[in-house]
């Protein structure tokens, strides 16, 4: 059986973070030792999966790619990073959690890049190296498991390593919104729809990027091809018939003229655009 499906970006959102939470290590994390959660979009519909319940995602994000820049969120707004720690919800940071964690358990981070390779690149606007330059030393040295949801909107045709060793805040001359880093993440799991379909039934199942783009609300989206055993493609569809229709968040990003972060060009002006 084949069935073509298409998913907008928040549409994916929630069908990677279904994936997530299939994993087999994210459910031992959960039940026996610890699962971190940084912040953003896809991270917090990954957060809403695991609690069972609705959260303010909108305010569980800490960077974003606007219309007209990369930015922050308003940080008056922003909610707490947050654990589990053998199924108990903390609040607290990431690299203060990370100090805690070993082998066995789960930090989980979006990204903002994946490519052919499914290696997930991550923005860093911070020149401490934000959420994953302040754990990644741990996580590698521990052996923690970094997961990485990242949609198949955000696919670059370049290897994340290569985009990472040319760009940087302090090589940047000109950008819309602050400059950043690219971080390559080349040792974590990344889970896009591919993933996180094969997660979602236990049948013989083939999972392909047909085609992106869309238009009347559709910019963004994927469209994904599903072959295999009816019973498993079937379950697959009603899986996607549930998350259809998902809404899109309205994050809170900072107003420029009011904004002091001290790398962005753009800082207490008026949008040059």
């Amino acid at each position: 059986m084949i069935a073509q499906i298409v998913l907008t970006p928040w549409e994916s959102k929630r069908l990677i973070a279904k994936g997530v939470a299939q994993l087999d290590s994210v459910k031992n994390a959960l039940e026996n030792g610890i699962v971190t959660i940084a912040r953003g979009t896809t991270d917090a519909y990954v957060f809403e999966e695991l609690l069972g319940k609705p959260i303010d995602k909108e305010n569980f994000v800490a960077g974003a790619i606007a219309p007209d820049r990369l930015c922050l969120i308003d940080f008056s707004k922003i909610k707490s990073e947050v654990a589990f720690v053998k199924g108990e919800l903390r609040e607290i940071k990431t690299n203060e959690i990370v100090k805690e964690m070993k082998a066995g358990d789960v930090f989980i981070k979006g990204g903002n890049a994946v490519d052919l390779f499914f290696n997930t690149g991550i923005l860093i606007g911070a020149k401490h190296g934000g959420t994953i330059g302040n754990s990644i030393g741990q996580i590698i040295a521990k052996g923690i498991e970094l997961i990485c949801p990242t949609g198949l909107e955000k696919l670059i045709m370049t290897p994340v390593d290569e985009v990472a060793s040319l760009a940087g805040i302090t090589r940047v001359n000109y950008s819309t919104g602050m400059p950043c880093g690219l971080f390559a993440v080349t040792t974590g799991t990344t889970i896009t729809e591919i993933q996180a379909l094969e997660l979602l039934t236990d049948k013989d199942i083939e999972v392909i990027h047909m085609a992106s783009g869309g238009v009347i609300g559709a910019e963004g989206s994927i469209v994904l091809q599903i072959s295999g055993e009816d019973e498993g493609v079937n379950e697959l569809i009603e899986i996607v018939k549930e998350i259809k229709g998902e809404p899109p968040l309205n994050v809170p990003v900072r107003t420029c003229p009011t904004c002091d972060w001290p790398t962005c060009p753009w800082k207490g002006t008026e949008r040059p655009y």
